[in-house]
């Protein structure tokens, strides 16, 4: 095949049979790409001037609730996101009948709890993902996806979401290092968001981001901007919304208040995407060489979900394993990005 192009797109848009025997239209595709010019901003103060305008959204058709959560190998040579979005209802349902599937004794799924020897416990992963692939398929403006990126192009992101997260904040008169450093710790991720989500039309009500040490101090946080009190979250949903409309104008409004930094066991959009990524992670890792039980068989439950969606990939002119760890890293720098989409 020579060498991979920059943009390496495969079968985009294409009509299956769903699970159950359901009908839908989900594009599959896997793209190796760099996106610099998207994370080049044009014109600082226009962010600064959407944030300072606390107008009321305007109405749009359709509310979505999104989940996002962190992925990375062990010594984080590859790291990245993954993302569910789904319509505000169907995400409601979703996670009442996820919590019907919850193996005996478990608070929640992650893909690291995974007792790959529990047929029973392997089962319940897999039925799991199989009720987010079915949900996603019968409602519009859904959205699996994650995003491998190399260090070099994962370096640059967060490097350059953080100087402008500071920037923006120290103009707006906030200097305080707990409240720069969680937004700067979210940006990158919902910067990736901005760029997969294709549906201008719909409004996302509320994301749900999986805490970390550093977001969960600045969850609890309030700021004051202009002499009004604003919830850290808050301000950080009106910059990443303002950033949205000036470089990603394709991608639906963010609710201002929708950003929540949560524990990943209240919310099953947000063990939906750590599943996700991780075991679409794994069965990446296994398509490039044997590897042990545990990763082989999430790699076997992904591709028993997914399995009529993922393009026949050279996953090998992509991404290698190296070391004696056999750690998974890409050959170029960029992000692999794998999404499932339904228009």
């Amino acid at each position: 095949m020579g060498r991979v192009p920059r943009f390496f797109v495969v079968n985009l848009l294409r009509k299956h049979s769903g699970h159950n025997g359901r009908i839908g239209q989900f594009g599959r595709f896997v793209k190796f790409d760099r996106f610099d010019k998207h994370y080049t901003i044009r014109n600082k103060f226009y962010v600064i001037g959407s944030i300072l305008r606390l107008s009321a959204s305007k109405i749009r058709s359709l509310a979505l609730a999104a989940g996002l959560d962190d992925i990375a190998t062990e010594r984080q040579l590859t790291s990245g996101w993954s993302f569910i979005v789904l319509p505000k209802a169907e995400a409601a349902q979703f996670g009442a009948q996820a919590q019907l599937l919850l193996p005996s004794g478990v608070s929640e799924f992650h893909g690291k709890a995974l007792k790959y020897q529990d047929a029973s416990h392997c089962q319940a992963y897999e039925n799991f993902l199989s009720l987010l692939r079915n949900t996603a398929e019968t409602a519009p403006a859904c959205l699996l996806a994650c995003s491998l990126n190399d260090q070099t192009w994962h370096s640059q992101l967060t490097s350059f979401a953080g100087r402008i997260v500071a920037s923006v904040l120290a103009t707006l008169g906030v200097t305080d290092s707990g409240i720069v450093s969680g937004a700067a710790d979210a940006a990158p991720a919902l910067f990736t968001l901005l760029r997969l989500l294709k549906t201008p039309s719909a409004t996302v009500s509320s994301i749900d981001i999986d805490q970390n040490t550093n977001t969960g101090r600045f969850a609890s946080r309030t700021v004051v901007v202009q002499g009004r009190s604003v919830p850290a979250t808050g301000l950080l949903s009106q910059l990443i919304d303002a950033y949205r409309v000036q470089q990603f104008p394709q991608s639906p409004e963010i609710d201002r208040s929708g950003i929540s930094i949560v524990d990943s066991s209240t919310s099953f959009l947000v063990q939906a995407a750590d599943a996700l990524g991780n075991f679409s992670m794994n069965y990446l890792i296994r398509n490039l060489a044997p590897t042990s039980p545990g990763r082989t068989k999430k790699a076997q439950i992904f591709d028993k979900v997914f399995h009529d969606l993922i393009p026949g990939t050279p996953f090998g002119q992509l991404a290698s394993l190296t070391g004696t760890a056999l750690e998974l890293g890409l050959k170029q720098a960029g992000a692999l990005t794998f999404v499932l989409e339904r228009p």
